[in-house]
């Protein structure tokens, strides 16, 4: 029989947590915050990789559409 008083988690707590941390870290030091990212999701052994490559490839897909929309904008103004 299961103890009541002990909390059964499926993990979710320990994502959140480690995302808060994640954040708190890139808000104060951006610049290191960004090369240790980019080599926790290359060795793909946190909980949040998943999370960081979704995210990397969302923001160049962000970057690219940004730039194209320039472009289009720009050819129907000037033309």
């Amino acid at each position: 029989m299961a103890n009541p008083s002990v909390p059964v988690s499926d993990g979710g707590d320990l994502l959140a947590q480690e995302i808060r941390q994640e954040v708190g870290r890139l808000v104060h030091h951006p610049v290191e915050e960004v090369k240790r990212l980019e080599h926790v999701a290359a060795d793909g052994e946190s909980a949040t990789t998943p999370l960081l490559t979704v995210l990397g490839v969302g923001l160049f897909l962000a970057g690219v559409f940004a730039v194209v929309c320039t472009i289009v904008m720009l050819v129907y103004y000037l033309a």
